[in-house]
């Protein structure tokens, strides 16, 4: 599954990051709480920033962190392809992201682009499913780091591509011991 073209975000300093099992807990509650419409899971997982370009951007949130003798949280965001941007991952803080909702509201700016909101819930299910396999076999950060660089957002904006998706994701040699 490794990427040759990933570049491994800088940790920044005293942050302490999600494990298999705590983002595996995170996905599971989310997924509740989208379930029974208590959260968006396109307004959970899916923002806006400005880059090192100061471009704007779209991108997903994939994990988090939290900075010790702090209150501020971060997010790994993993930005969408496109013309003018190339897909990374970055430590964000939350602080400096905006929903649909905002990034709307303040710059005028919609998303065009990314998933639905069913196809983000569907997304979030694929991705608590590979978190069952990633805490049972031990993944490592560089490993969640190359399945989050790796994986096509940008090519599952529907619920239709998402689940047309996860065949041929479960079906590859890496995930050849998931159940």
């Amino acid at each position: 599954m490794f990427s040759s073209d990933l570049r491994l975000p800088v940790m920044p300093v005293f942050a302490v990051r999600e494990t298999n099992w705590d983002t595996l807990l995170r996905l599971g509650r989310d997924l509740t709480l989208v379930g029974n419409n208590q959260l968006s899971a396109a307004d959970s997982y899916r923002f806006y920033w400005y880059d090192e370009q100061n471009r704007g951007t779209w991108g997903c949130g994939v994990e988090a962190a939290r900075v010790d003798n702090s209150e501020d949280i971060l997010v790994l965001m993993r930005s969408d392809e496109g013309a003018s941007v190339d897909k990374a991952l970055s430590w964000m803080s939350l602080s400096k992201l905006y929903t649909r909702k905002h990034a709307l509201l303040f710059y005028e700016v919609t998303d065009t682009e990314g998933p639905t909101e069913e196809a983000m819930f569907e997304i979030l299910q694929v991705f608590r499913d590979v978190f069952e396999f990633a805490v049972a076999t031990n993944w490592s950060y560089h490993k969640r780091l190359e399945f989050y660089h790796a994986f096509p957002f940008e090519e599952l904006t529907t619920k239709e591509a998402v689940m047309s998706f996860r065949p041929v994701l479960f079906g590859c040699p890496a995930f050849a011991e998931f159940e």
